[in-house]
């Protein structure tokens, strides 16, 4: 077992005190294989704006402006990449020019302003060859606790962003050990899986490989704040039928496990809720154990923004535009 026993003396007392660490199965380094597929699976993952720069390694900083077929697009938000499709849709040459400088971020979650198009074909070329997860990730927070062999410091981590987990991998010295509090939740097409050994972590990880392809997976960020609080429909409109009042007083709560509950205190209704990325769309599936009017809302949801408190969600159809229902969900 990994422990330390401290003889501490003091005057004519002596009092021993044992800073408990995790036994060896529990401890792991950062050149242990679990660590590496940790940090391979916290690597950036630019598959989201494939449709701006054609490259998964690479993530461009929004907001950006592009030219297709001579039309100028200014993509402030994720929303805006199918102004983007729908222009290359009309273009022959399918390409996607950008207004230079741009930001954009490395694998390794690095920062990097890029000047030109040369460079930025450069570093797509230099990083092709990244061998990520991309399909799987983190539900954050994750809690590590930290043992530093060379000056006997103990520390507990909380973890909130892949950032955050990648650099505390990559910086970690051959003489730290870190063990994983467990459970933890991952979340891999569309779907949540919980965690409670770093056998099953490993398991989970390498079969997520063949799960997605560039334009599949999910968004982390966005699961984490539909799982951060409880919410209400702040408008529903259905086919210009504003439905808003159907759902007075009623509070969703979704749930790590893929359950969905929505309550008015007197009437509970159950059911499902399943998050991703289908060709780069974002979108929200709920279904709802309720009958009419409420069965409305079970629907495949685009998600045309979200943020901490406010998720805007639509669905449409462009064979009959006249069939548009657009949701609002605010956290309260």
């Amino acid at each position: 077992m990994l422990s330390l026993l401290l003889v501490l003396v003091g005057g004519c007392q002596e009092e021993e005190s044992v800073i408990k660490l995790p036994p060896d199965d529990a401890a792991i380094t950062a050149a242990s294989p679990v660590a590496q597929l940790l940090l391979r699976m916290a690597s950036l993952d630019g598959s989201s704006d494939n449709v701006l720069d054609g490259s998964s390694c690479l993530s461009v900083m929004l907001p950006v402006t592009v030219i297709v077929d001579e039309i100028t697009i200014v993509v402030n938000t994720t929303a805006d990449f199918e102004l983007v499709e729908e222009a290359l849709d009309d273009d022959d040459d399918g390409e996607v020019d950008f207004v230079f400088p741009i930001e954009i971020k490395l694998p390794d979650h690095t920062p990097i302003v890029v000047s030109t198009a040369a460079q930025l074909e450069n570093l797509i070329d230099a990083c092709e060859d990244e061998d990520d997860f991309e399909c799987i990730d983190v539900v954050y927070p994750l809690v590590i606790n930290l043992y530093n062999a060379n000056n006997q410091v103990a520390d507990v981590l909380t973890i909130i962003t892949d950032e955050a987990l990648y650099l505390l991998l990559k910086q970690l010295s051959e003489n730290t050990f870190l063990s994983i509090q467990f459970p933890l939740t991952l979340v891999s097409g569309g779907s949540t899986i919980t965690i409670n050994t770093y056998n099953e972590l490993v398991t989970a990880i390498l079969l997520s490989e063949d799960d997605c392809d560039d334009d599949d997976g999910t968004d982390p960020e966005f699961i984490q704040t539909l799982l951060s609080g409880d919410w209400i429909v702040d408008s529903f409109i259905d086919e210009g039928v504003d439905q808003t009042d159907d759902w007075e007083n009623f509070v969703f709560n979704f749930n790590v496990d893929g359950t969905l509950t929505a309550t008015d205190g007197n009437t509970l209704f159950t059911g499902t809720w399943v998050s991703e990325t289908d060709d780069g769309e974002l979108e929200l599936t709920l279904q709802l154990n309720v009958g009419t009017p409420f069965d409305d809302i079970n629907e495949d949801w685009t998600v045309l923004n979200y943020a901490s408190i406010l998720i805007e969600l639509e669905d449409a159809d462009d064979d009959e535009p006249e069939e548009l229902k657009t949701l609002i969900l605010k956290k309260i």
